[in-house]
């Protein structure tokens, strides 16, 4: 296929990354709604669990209001949702019932496309979170083959794990997601034929982001291969711990042969208005990174060393940022070379962090971590530690954990538990539900989102 596809991540995934998900408030959308709807994106990763939590705590607007005001100002391009199989907002284990109803309310709200994650690629959740998808109208499901190196990660898994994958029939795409940007020229010239053995017909798009330099040469060798989607974003929301630059994609795909549907005079255009942004609110533009082979050892995905460095900031020992991240990669070890992608990669993160601060390693063990142990985010790639395991396996919270089903109750049920009753409409009851009523009183407050129009 000569003809490549574009989906942008720069307003949500470039944003997080680069920008820690709080550059962007709902009229900066707004303002570049008329600009992104006329450039031809295949489509627009536009909100996430974790954005949603940023619009409420950090900006005060409402997540719900903010998807249809953005939705109805861009009506010729699709924009995405993207969410775990086992959470909403948040790290806790999320019931389905409560995911199927943020899926309802998204579809509802003009959401057209959803991307789904499990960092365990556990096949029934993905299948389960497809149903429910389309279920609800969401015209494109698109699961994510999360990329790791370990001795559990090989092409075969992946093979694997694509076949199963695609014999969903609610499945409609495949993408490929190296969030720690550890893809290289070698890896992908492997692993790509590995996937495109066992697509079933399904779509196939490749996603990864710029750590250590490599990411844009790897599209273009994946490109040659057959991949005619690809996830980019547009500067400053590119290159650095974000996606490569669509700009310099089209660049280098055109003199290689292929084209792509974009108007490039409203890529510019918008391309201005976020480096306006960036001037405004003295934000830093992504740019490209010299290689660092670190990244392969870490794994740390593209947005989770901004957010390491706030919080050991707000805690006066953004200094640390070091040991941490050495840290990280002992943990990680210790508990079964999980995938370093949402939540896994934050739940590793956050038993590093405690074991710096406290200084004695698993003296406090966070309840995401012990909630792993017992099974609620899927079994580990490989056997967790012994030792480690007996020490955590041991906590009562975690025996409690361990011996007993994850519950699944009904949003009837859950309303009850939570006192969050009938009168509360459903998109405030979701937010209810996961963020602190504090939050979500104040958001209120602030009143309904103003635009400037």
């Amino acid at each position: 296929m000569s003809k490549i596809q574009f989906i942008d991540t720069s307003l949500r995934d470039g944003n997080q990354s680069l920008w820690d998900a709080t550059g962007l408030k709902t009229q900066m959308f707004l303002d570049l709604a008329p600009i992104v709807d006329r450039i031809g994106f295949k489509a627009v990763d536009f909100v996430s669990n974790s954005n949603m939590e940023t619009s409420v705590r950090y900006h005060r607007e409402n997540p719900w209001e903010k998807v249809r005001m953005v939705t109805r100002a861009m009506p010729n391009t699709p924009l995405s949702f993207g969410t775990t199989t086992r959470r909403f907002i948040g790290f806790k284990r999320t019931p389905y019932s409560i995911l199927g109803l943020v899926i309802e309310r998204m579809a509802a709200n003009g959401i057209r496309r959803i991307w789904v994650l499990d960092a365990a690629h556990e096949i029934d959740t993905f299948y389960e979170v497809a149903r429910m998808s389309k279920a609800a109208g969401i015209e494109e499901v698109v699961v994510a083959l999360s990329y790791s190196i370990s001795p559990a990660h090989t092409d075969e898994y992946y093979a694997q794990k694509t076949k199963e994958i695609t014999a969903c029939p609610d499945v409609d795409t495949v993408y490929l997601k190296d969030q720690g940007g550890l893809l290289t020229l070698d890896s992908i010239k492997t692993l790509v034929p590995a996937i495109q053995a066992n697509l079933n017909g399904k779509g196939f798009e490749i996603h990864s982001h710029c750590n250590t330099g490599l990411a844009p040469l790897v599209y273009l060798e994946a490109i040659r291969m057959g991949v005619a989607i690809a996830h980019t974003g547009v500067p400053p929301l590119a290159n650095g711990a974000a996606q490569p630059s669509i700009l310099n994609v089209i660049n280098n795909i055109e003199f290689m042969g292929y084209s792509a549907d974009v108007d490039k005079e409203a890529l510019q255009e918008m391309s201005d208005y976020l480096f306006g942004v960036a001037k405004k609110t003295g934000r830093q533009p992504g740019a490209p990174p010299e290689y660092d082979i670190s990244y392969y050892d870490h794994q740390l995905p593209g947005g989770m060393t901004s957010t390491l460095r706030r919080q050991l900031a707000e805690r006066k020992m953004e200094d640390r940022l070091p040991e941490v991240i050495e840290e990280i990669k002992k943990v990680r070890r210790e508990l079964g070379y999980p995938i370093m992608v949402t939540p896994l990669s934050q739940i590793v993160g956050s038993q590093a962090t405690m074991n710096i601060i406290t200084g004695e390693r698993y003296k406090i063990v966070p309840n995401g971590v012990m909630e792993y142990v017992a099974g609620f985010f899927g079994p580990p790639p490989l056997p967790i530690e012994p030792d480690i395991l007996d020490k955590i396996a041991g906590m009562p919270k975690t025996k409690k954990l361990m011996a007993a089903e994850f519950p699944q109750p009904t949003i009837k049920e859950i309303r009850q538990q939570t006192n969050i009753g009938p009168d509360v409409s459903d998109e405030e009851f979701l937010l209810r539900y996961a963020i602190a009523g504090d939050d979500v009183d104040a958001m209120l407050a602030a009143g309904p989102i103003r635009s400037s129009d």
